[in-house]
């Protein structure tokens, strides 16, 4: 029997650098039939008598030409026994053996009790129970390598923003291009485009498919009841028709109604704005144009229809607003809801009802990987009380708790 580290790719390891690779060769000339299970136990060292393992496989070449491979891929930290699968992959009704199905339930009664469930808030989805990182089980907590990755990143850009003052800065901005000092040790060639042409109509349009939210943008039938526009305020000069367009397939929709009557945030004294706006889009000449903006959504004396003929301004606030409300969108659904907290739940489900050799758990667990960690500082650093988001956006605190709601 030949068991070792060898193959282990060294962004398996968590957060410490302590640790050394090995392998290990085994022989017995006796044949032991058909494998089913095998016994790994590491023993206490006196001089380390916490000292970790990450076994990656054990391989076991029988003396009939027999190759057995036994996935590992988790910590042993303590000194007991434990039970390890042959690799092929195997549903309930198909481990027929009673050594098969006897580690199968004992596998899952310990996830059980490692992977627990908790609500960190009413109305999203159940979360793992941990109390601090260390309660996670090694298995879901960062790699060496991911957790010096995560901690430099946030290092190197606190340190930009507190050597240009702006960590604490409470003033606001008196000109937009002072924002792009902010970032500027991080530009790339993109950063750069979006800077020089955020302003323009063609890329706002863009952003829609080929920004951070392609998500909400749908084609638009028929024109929404709350939306009033008509011809001749986006064709003045009847070149189109707003029903010929859109039988066309031409005219597109993007409608934060969701966001509508959420209560702002308060930040530095001072009451902040969220709107549920109403863009209307039109395809031509292979691009998106704005047409019409309605930022809230009843229509009324005091929520005009913004179109790209106001005067400059107007339309570039209007378009601003519609960004805004797109972080918002964009980040509480799509990002942390639809993404993070609802691939948390799929995570410890999958964790706590299916063994290590049942073929889904094998399709689905690489795609879980970091997702407990992420999620729990998330809650611990950005929508906590004393969270980044939520004490420094419109939507945070309890418009943030309305949206996940939603």
């Amino acid at each position: 029997m030949g068991w070792g580290l060898k193959d282990t790719p060294p962004e398996v390891f968590p957060s410490s650098s302590h640790f050394q690779v090995a392998s290990f060769t085994v022989s017995c000339p006796t044949s032991v039939g058909k494998l089913v299970l095998i016994e790994l136990d590491k023993q206490p060292l006196v001089v380390f008598p916490e000292d970790a393992w990450f076994p990656a496989k054990v391989e076991v070449k029988s003396p009939e030409g027999v190759t057995y491979n036994f996935p590992i891929y988790r910590w042993i930290t303590d000194c007991k026994v434990h039970h390890f699968r042959e690799g092929t992959a195997l549903k309930g009704f198909e481990d027929n053996h009673h050594l098969g199905r006897y580690s199968r339930e004992k596998e899952i009664k310990q996830r059980q009790k490692e992977y627990c469930w908790d609500v960190y808030a009413d109305g999203i989805p159940h979360c793992i129970k941990a109390d601090d990182l260390l309660s996670l089980p090694p298995e879901v907590r960062f790699s060496f390598s991911r957790q010096t990755e995560f901690l430099f990143n946030a290092g190197t850009g606190l340190a930009e923003l507190q050597l240009k003052g702006l960590a604490d800065n409470k003033m606001e901005w008196t000109n937009l291009d002072d924002i792009s000092r902010v970032f500027c040790c991080k530009q790339t060639e993109i950063s750069d485009y979006v800077q020089e042409h955020w302003k323009e109509d063609a890329f706002f349009g863009y952003q829609f498919l080929n920004g951070l939210n392609p998500m909400l943008i749908r084609r638009c039938d028929v024109l929404p009841d709350n939306f009033p526009v008509t011809d001749a305020m986006v064709f003045p000069d009847c070149c189109c028709c707003l029903v010929e367009e859109m039988k066309k397939g031409n005219i597109f929709l993007c409608d934060y109604k969701q966001l509508d009557g959420v209560k702002t945030n308060i930040i530095n004294g001072k009451k902040q704005y969220l709107v549920a706006p109403l863009v209307l889009l039109h395809k031509t000449d292979d691009k998106l144009m704005p047409i019409a903006i309605q930022l809230k959504q009843k229509p009324a004396e005091d929520n005009p229809i913004f179109l790209p003929s106001d005067s400059e301004y107007d339309w570039l606030l209007a378009k601003i607003f519609v960004r805004s409300a797109d972080f918002s969108e964009h980040q509480l659904n799509v990002h942390l809801l639809r993404t993070h907290l609802l691939a948390e739940a799929f995570a410890v489900s999958l964790l706590r009802n299916m063994p290590m050799v049942h073929p889904l758990y094998k399709l689905l667990i690489p795609y879980t990987r970091y997702t407990m960690q992420i999620n729990f500082l998330a809650r611990k650093t950005l929508i906590s009380e004393e969270g980044v988001f939520t004490k420094f956006t419109s939507s945070g605190g309890e418009g943030m708790s309305t949206i996940l709601k939603r």
